[in-house]
């Protein structure tokens, strides 16, 4: 059967897969409204599906038929209700056939030129400025929905992760944890109630000879002093000014925002769909993560002036934390890598004495 009738819109040329065969065919696409019809509504259009002589391959109303939305410069298709399929590289053609669609709007939109550079542009920059601006608010928010049972996990994870890589259990006596404990449980006892929250605080004490003397928190308010810190220092004040440091990172969460920081892409997706997912619980809880964020100047500032403030407010000299950084500097030994810190511990030494001063 061949067909001649007056055709609504140009013809499509492509290629068609009629139904039930596994070869491929010339096709051309024409469109005409029904016999005895007056009417110019498009939904009343008839498609036919010619082969290279000719011959009709398919036909249907194009309201049955189905046409995929355009995407990029992949070809059109179209479903006809018995199977057929035709592709076209024509997008003009087929737009002129159904007019203007939610697709072809997108699609016009995907084309190369100045509107697209334009968008490219616009979305770069609105990324950057939610990274920039909007990520703290992100981030924040993020906190304020982790729920305590991941934060405590977060230390369990980390803790494990240090004793199997790079601690020995404690080798100090009795007598000389116990006076740590007690300076620590001192400085606690100064801290308003509501800061402490859902924090767990707890002192423990490892040999870390490689790691040096030193002390770091976990988000969950671990703090891990190590042997080496205690046997170099016997000073109550410096004692207390590094602890009550170190408890200011936990009361500010300076891990948790470190932490979400450093996973901006996922904190904004988490955030958006509500749900952390496995691969962030994998790398929270599994403790190497945390091992290797270092804190802001901000927070190392800040959580300076938390010491410093909370020591004095418990009956201690708040420059033992300046004695700490200038043996540090004396010493020339920073803190390895993953507990590094800015600024240096010469600059710190001065912010804290500037500190002290408006204490007084």
């Amino acid at each position: 059967m061949n067909v001649d009738n007056n055709k609504k819109c140009p013809a499509i040329l492509g290629r068609a897969y009629p139904a039930l065969q596994s070869n491929r065919v010339t096709a051309t696409l024409l469109s005409r409204l029904p016999l005895h019809s007056e009417t110019a509504d498009p939904d009343d259009l008839i498609l036919d599906l010619l082969d290279e002589h000719n011959a009709v391959i398919a036909c249907a109303p194009l309201s049955e038929v189905t046409i995929d939305a355009p995407l990029g410069s992949m070809p059109r298709r179209m479903t006809f209700p018995d199977g057929t399929l035709f592709e076209t590289d024509d997008h003009e053609g087929v737009h002129a056939l159904t007019g203007e669609t939610r697709g072809s709007i997108i699609h016009g939109l995907e084309q190369f030129g100045p509107r697209l550079i334009v968008i490219v542009l616009a979305t770069i920059a609105a990324v950057w400025v939610l990274w920039r601006f909007g990520l703290d608010i992100l981030v924040a928010a993020a906190i304020a929905i982790t729920p305590p049972i991941l934060v405590e996990q977060i230390d369990r994870g980390t803790l494990q992760t240090i004793d199997y890589a790079m601690a020995d259990d404690t080798e100090l006596e009795d007598p000389e944890k116990a006076k740590v404990q007690k300076i620590f449980e001192r400085l606690l006892s100064y801290i308003d109630e509501d800061d402490i929250g859902t924090s767990d605080f707890k002192l423990l004490f490892r040999s870390m000879p490689d790691v040096g003397p030193n002390a770091f928190a976990l988000p969950n308010g671990t703090i891990v002093m190590t042997d080496q810190f205690v046997d170099e220092f016997n000073d109550e004040d410096v004692l207390a000014g590094v602890l009550g440091h170190e408890m200011g990172h936990v009361i500010e969460k300076h891990g948790l925002r470190q932490t979400y920081r450093s996973l901006s892409i996922y904190v904004l997706v988490a955030f958006l769909v509500g749900d952390t997912g496995p691969i962030i619980e994998e790398l929270l809880l599994e403790g190497n993560l945390i091992l290797s964020l270092s804190y802001s100047r901000d927070h190392e500032v800040s959580a300076d002036q938390f010491g410093l403030r909370l020591a004095q407010d418990a009956g201690y000299d708040p420059a033992g934390l300046k004695k700490f950084f200038e043996w540090v500097t004396e010493n020339a030994i920073e803190p390895p890598q993953w507990l590094s810190t800015h600024p240096s511990s010469t600059e710190r030494v001065k912010e804290i004495d500037t500190f002290i001063e408006s204490l007084n």
